[in-house]
């Protein structure tokens, strides 16, 4: 019954691991669609694909090694929290150009995004990897 508990344990993680890793991806691809960005829409692919990579990493961790445990759930779910927020973030400003008929460059996103929602965008990111990191760290001692 044991065994049972913790291959559900490691499904649970490695669920929760691919729907994050999605929405990630998803993150990524709107900001691929932005036009005549600055660098800065650049260092945030590069922060989500990092954070990708750490998602992926837990998951492979959870398989291999000792399998899953609470916290790597934990740690996936307040990432999924963040990742929310910033899909739910991404999805107004799409919205809000689409609806315009306007074509998605920086000049008009940055019309509809404003310096706080910007920071706040930031702001997930980092909370969400610094979770997985602080993971990884402990996983591995």
């Amino acid at each position: 019954m044991e065994d049972l508990g913790a291959v559900s344990s490691v499904f649970a993680v490695v669920s929760l691991a691919v729907q994050l890793g999605s929405n990630i991806q998803k993150l990524v691809d709107f900001w691929d669609s932005v036009k005549e960005a600055p660098a800065e829409v650049e260092q945030i692919k590069t922060e989500l694909r990092v954070l990708g990579s750490l998602v992926s990493s837990i998951a492979k961790d959870s398989q291999q090694k000792s399998g899953a445990n609470d916290v790597s759930y934990q740690c996936l779910a307040a990432c999924t929290a963040s990742i929310g927020k910033l899909e739910r973030l991404s999805r107004d400003l799409d919205n809000g150009l689409n609806g315009n008929g306007i074509r998605r460059k920086w000049t008009c996103l940055k019309k509809a995004l404003k310096e706080k929602q910007l920071a706040s965008f930031w702001a997930e990111i980092e909370r969400a990897k610094s979770m997985l990191i602080m993971y990884q760290c402990l996983r591995n001692g």
